[in-house]
């Protein structure tokens, strides 16, 4: 690379091309046309949310801490490799143009996802803040303009090793970010907005521009913020398509230990318990089964279209069931596992038991829910459109993709 500019470009580029072949995946997965359909299920219900809403409910409030959290969060991507520990250092003084280039396309991307913030709460701003466009605009560009700040205070930030005094800033930050958007969602005055605006302006300029020049950039801490960065898109990926690049992420969960008492202790069940120790332990698998049936059960128990609860019946049992699909290719990259006595066919029916008692779970616990709601017909048809899903995974799709694989 001639210089650090043409090295950022090239790794922005990179990037995007990788992420754009697993979006085009998802794409192809009907994931879009579930969003389209969850967005006409959400439209609907949204208008009967704000008219239950109590006139005592404390919109400003909420607005602020919503904000301020989001206003708050977020790092800058810099693209840095492991490699640049050795290579890039030497050369950090020169990397103004380099940390510039990442610091606008973070806002950029910071700002889209914001935009998007705001016109899913735009009907709740309409309904008890304002009902002008104008004003929301406005907001939204104040915001936009707040989180560029948050994003240059942020990463001098980084440059601080103490952990304590580290969290000492992001408070102190926190703080600042909560007084300026409460006064946004108050609609103070112009000059108080811009008196405020100069109060960042200063104190960045003053404060944490003094941090540049006390402290060297760290290098491990942008190495590390990247990693999960990337790690976060592939197990959003992994959702809908195997990614070889994801990283094995281990929680250990004793509590879950009786349930392998289900797989009895013979040659022919060694994926029965791979899969099981799998699911409970690596990738979050588990946490992914457990927070789709929260939402699937939750959805079922306020859709009171019936057709509608159908619907959400298979939609989150068909997305778990995706889930569960992906243990499939969670041991291509051990070598180890070659070495077990064992064919194909009894990895097919490891995956195939775990799918089958998973799917079982998540049905009973649906069918609970409508059965709370609806009585017991409403939670014999979700119970029964459930297990139907998985039987057509069970049955069919693993079956397809084991055979595709031999």
């Amino acid at each position: 690379m001639t210089n650090v500019t043409e090295l950022w470009q090239k790794r922005r580029a990179d990037y995007w091309t990788m992420a754009v072949k697993y979006l085009r995946l998802i794409g192809n997965s009907g994931f879009l046309f579930t969003i389209y359909l969850l967005f006409v299920f959400g439209s609907y219900y949204y208008g009967q949310f704000l008219q239950w809403l109590p006139e005592t409910f404390p919109a400003v409030v909420f607005f602020t801490v919503v904000f301020t959290w989001f206003i708050t969060r977020g790092r800058v991507r810099t693209f840095m490799k492991q490699g640049d520990l050795i290579f890039l250092t030497p050369l950090e003084g020169k990397m103004s143009s380099y940390i510039r280039s990442s610091i606008i396309y973070s806002w950029i991307m910071e700002t889209f996802w914001l935009l998007l913030s705001i016109l899913v709460l735009a009907p709740l701003f309409f309904d008890r803040i304002d009902g002008a466009g104008s004003t929301l605009i406005s907001v939204f560009l104040l915001l936009s303009g707040l989180k560029l700040w948050n994003l240059l205070s942020g990463f001098e930030e980084q440059r601080i090793l103490d952990k304590n005094h580290y969290l000492v800033h992001t408070l102190l930050r926190t703080g600042l970010n909560g007084v300026a958007i409460y006064g946004l969602f108050t609609q103070q005055p112009l000059w108080v907005i811009g008196l405020i605006s100069v109060a960042l302006t200063v104190f960045y300029v003053g404060y944490y521009r003094r941090l540049a020049r006390s402290y060297s950039l760290k290098w491990e801490r942008l190495v590390d913020i990247e990693n999960q960065t990337v790690m976060t898109f592939y197990r959003i990926a992994n959702s809908f398509t195997d990614v070889p690049s994801l990283k094995s992420k281990v929680k250990f969960r004793r509590w879950l230990n009786p349930l392998y008492g289900l797989v009895k202790f013979e040659r022919k069940k060694v994926y029965h318990y791979l899969f099981a120790r799998s699911f409970m332990r690596a990738n979050d698998y588990f946490g992914i089964f457990i927070r789709l049936t929260f939402l699937g059960a939750l959805f079922i128990s306020i859709v009171n279209i019936e057709w509608g609860r159908w619907f959400v019946t298979v939609l989150f049992a068909y997305m778990t069931a995706i889930q569960i699909e992906t243990l499939k290719n969670h041991y291509d990259t051990s070598q180890m596992i070659e070495l077990y006595p064992v064919g194909l066919d009894s990895k097919r029916a490891g995956h195939q038991f775990w799918m089958a008692v998973l799917g079982t779970i998540q049905a009973f616990i649906f069918s609970i829910t409508a059965f709370i709601s609806y009585g017991i017909s409403g939670a014999l048809v979700v119970f029964i459109l459930a297990m139907a899903t998985y039987l057509y995974h069970v049955q069919l799709r693993l079956k397809k993709k084991y055979e595709t694989s031999t």
